[in-house]
């Protein structure tokens, strides 16, 4: 298989500013498909490694855009920071911040619950009569 050299924009959640919260970062990769350029975003410092849903996004771009990408994340002060201070002094980094549904808490219906076990305990002994009776 040939080395074909693509570049991609890969939209990732970055993280340490808050439980709860994300900040979306685009980075630019050279990869050979966007399957590859997820995966190496997806080892950068900063992008949140533990979630299952840490890349938002991968475009296929050209080589201007590339560079625009990579200008921009080298101005940006936030992938500079070194310490929780230094993030705090970074202004507008609110405006930034989204919120992460995955750690909203799910809310049961528990009759719903004793509902389903409550089918399913007499399917279970309609099929056990069933069974007798063979």
């Amino acid at each position: 298989m040939k080395n074909v050299i693509n570049y991609f924009e890969v939209i990732a959640k970055c993280g340490h500013v808050g439980r709860g919260y994300y900040v979306p970062i685009e980075f630019a990769v050279i990869a050979e498909d966007g399957k590859e350029a997820a995966k190496m975003v997806r080892e950068f410092p900063r992008v949140k490694h533990d979630h299952k849903d840490a890349i938002l996004n991968v475009y296929k771009i050209d080589y201007e855009r590339y560079l625009e990408i990579v200008e921009m994340n080298n101005n940006d002060p936030y992938l500079k920071c070194r310490s929780k201070k230094e993030q705090k002094l970074i202004k507008d980094l609110e405006q930034r911040l989204e919120y992460d549904l995955q750690n909203q808490k799910v809310k049961y219906d528990k009759q719903v619950r004793l509902d389903r076990i409550a089918f399913k305990n007499k399917k279970a002994k309609i099929q056990e009569k069933l069974a007798w009776e063979d």
